[in-house]
């Protein structure tokens, strides 16, 4: 059901970024983590206020790696605390709206595994020269997604499920709205 709710906006979303574009260059691609820095930075401190204590799991926070990945593109610590943060962000007050939006973050992180092959053999970045949010989870990846899937499967239940399916949507909607304002899709 959240597969099928959020296909339209994944798939229309996916032909708008620029990542798999054969005249993808290394500035277009540099604007790119740049606008993904705005938009996990400020949605990973609402997910770790939203959690508390209980706060995310250490492997599956994003944002150091963009930083990394940053630097490695050319910019320095000053540049990186100008950089704009998206204030639009998905609402998160209840499990169900997490999950919600945790299906969008977690599926895009299933997908950077195919862009960071693209990226290598299109523009020479790899993990240490700037690609590291592509492969954020390394081998873990699959680990991780069932992992996540087998938690959404737990949580299933007809009470919640629209709440799930409508924050994955706020979330598509947000993080496009978003890299629109930034100028990276096309």
């Amino acid at each position: 059901m959240l597969r099928a709710a959020t296909a339209a906006q994944h798939r229309a979303l996916e032909a708008r970024l620029p990542l798999t574009h054969p005249d993808l260059d290394r500035a277009t691609y540099t604007k790119i983590i740049e606008a993904y820095y705005g938009f996990h930075a400020p949605l990973q401190r609402k997910i770790e206020q939203f959690l508390g204590p209980r706060s995310t799991a250490p492997e599956r926070r994003k944002v150091a790696a963009l930083i990394k990945d940053l630097r490695a593109l050319g910019l320095n610590d000053p540049q990186i605390g100008t950089l704009p943060l998206c204030m639009t962000l998905p609402t998160l007050e209840t499990q169900a709206q997490l999950l919600g939006i945790m299906y969008v973050m977690e599926g895009a992180t299933l997908g950077g595994q195919v862009l960071r092959r693209i990226i290598a053999d299109r523009l020479g970045i790899h993990a240490d020269s700037g690609g590291e949010f592509l492969d954020v989870y390394g081998r873990d990846t699959g680990r991780l997604w069932k992992a996540f899937l087998k938690q959404l499967a737990d949580f299933d239940h007809p009470e919640h499920n629209n709440q799930v399916v409508d924050a994955a949507c706020a979330t598509f909607a947000c993080f496009e709205s978003w890299l629109d304002r930034a100028g990276v899709l096309s």
